[in-house]
């Protein structure tokens, strides 16, 4: 009968200590959302590590090194570290005794122990599930059967023949089962699982000096997987305001013929300014995105060289992983940030051109006001020293007096709108 020796259950999971642009109350939000997922801890003390320096490559955030659960049948502990602008937490789950192929449930509750100890919470960056043991007596070319039982156990309903990678690890075997879905899910719903069956106590023992290096790994891998689904979601905004530009772009283009229609442009220019600075924002944040996949891919590929030259292996399955970032997922994502750029040119052209257009409509009818005043305020002027000349000549006898006034605003009137013709004429040749 076959049999799993010191089965052992680990959670490695990743949270966002830190964002680019985040605030103090942002990582204060971060930091307790963090202690959530820690059964036993002493705040301050946990505090005062945390804050202990600037961006630290690695601080183990307890007092003890561990903290250490222990019942009849299981065993373990929780190590919360920090990692620069990133938390991590390891969650460790034992069998005590040795347990068989027969009947998984047995894996099942080591994965329910965890849970329990979680609380139900998942890793906002990321999570890797990693199950080891040792099978001695049993032969390398039944490893992957067994592996496919153990998948199935911990990640009911998945497909674990597409998402499988294999290779030789410490006399033994190492299995990767990825399975990504969608970015809008969470990591839980996107399992990463890594299998490892040790040929005998002296194996495990060796890789039980690995964790610090898995630590770093996957939480170079999960901060990839984390920019891209980022840029998803990113890319997914940006194409429906790419819409929105369109129709802006189609607006002016139905409104500009001579008469402009005003308030047609003026509705469109709020448009776009509503438009601007979210799409601004956002294609600089996809851009970011790409420097993120960028730096944690190299990172990723050295740790994983690191790790291979320790154990003596060369070509471990995640090292697949890290291509497919670089020569897929990056290149999409700096792919999609150059076809989306045009749209924030496009916008910033038709924010000109209504203002422009705006502004010269304006100055025409600033103008077309001036030249009014002008020539009518030359013509009354005109008008207004003809009378007081008029007035002083006598134009009847002094029983038809009234005639007076009545000729006088006569020529006044004439000579305003003759003087205010002129002037017009004058302003016309003027601007030609």
């Amino acid at each position: 009968m076959t049999k799993f020796i010191y089965p052992t259950l680990d959670l490695f999971l990743y949270d966002l200590r830190e964002g680019l642009g985040q605030t103090e109350e942002n990582v204060e939000e971060n930091r307790r959302l963090f202690k959530q997922k820690l059964v036993k801890i002493n705040d301050e003390d946990f505090d005062r590590r945390d804050k202990q320096y600037l961006e630290p490559e690695y601080v183990e955030l307890l007092g003890e090194r561990y903290s250490k659960f222990d019942s009849k049948i299981h065993e373990g502990y929780d190590y919360p570290v920090r990692l620069g602008d990133t938390y991590g937490l390891l969650l460790d789950c034992s069998c005590k005794e040795e347990q068989e192929v027969v009947d998984l449930q047995w894996l099942r509750d080591l994965k329910v122990q965890i849970n329990e100890r979680l609380k139900g919470k998942s890793g906002t960056i990321g999570q890797t599930w990693m199950f080891s043991a040792q099978l001695p007596s049993v032969p390398t070319q039944e490893y992957e059967k067994l592996a496919k039982q153990c998948y199935e156990a911990l990640i009911p309903g998945a497909n674990s023949v597409d998402k499988m990678g294999r290779s030789d690890f410490l006399g033994g075997c190492l299995f990767e089962f990825w399975q990504y879905t969608s970015p809008e899910l969470s990591s839980a719903e996107n399992p990463h699982l890594i299998m490892i069956f040790y040929p005998n106590e002296k194996a495990a023992e060796d890789a039980s000096s690995l964790y610090h290096d898995w630590m770093f790994l996957l939480m170079y891998r999960h901060k990839m997987m984390w920019a891209y689904n980022q840029s998803r979601l990113l890319k997914k905004d940006l194409k429906r305001e790419a819409v929105e530009i369109q129709a802006c772009n189609k607006e002016v283009s139905e409104n500009s013929n001579i008469p402009l229609n005003f308030n047609a442009l003026q509705k469109t220019l709020r448009k776009a300014w509503d438009v601007l600075p979210r799409y601004t924002t956002e294609l600089s944040w996809l851009d970011d995105q790409s420097r993120t996949l960028e730096i944690n891919q190299d990172n990723y590929q050295k740790r994983l060289e690191s790790l291979e030259e320790k154990i003596g292996e060369k070509g471990l399955p995640l090292a697949k992983f890290g291509e497919t970032m670089r020569d897929k997922y990056l290149r999409q994502v700096k792919r999609d940030h150059a076809n989306l750029s045009p749209g924030l040119k496009l916008l910033a052209h038709l924010i000109e051109y209504i203002q422009t257009m705006v502004a010269i409509e304006e100055e025409k009818r600033e103008r077309a006001f001036q030249d009014t005043i002008a020539t009518w305020g030359i013509g009354l002027a005109t008008g207004a020293i003809v009378a007081s000349v008029a007035g002083q000549f006598p134009f009847a006898s002094d029983n038809t007096t009234w005639l007076v006034p009545v000729r006088s605003i006569g020529i006044s009137f004439v000579a305003a709108v003759v003087a205010g013709l002129v002037t017009k004429g004058i302003i016309r040749l003027g601007r030609r």
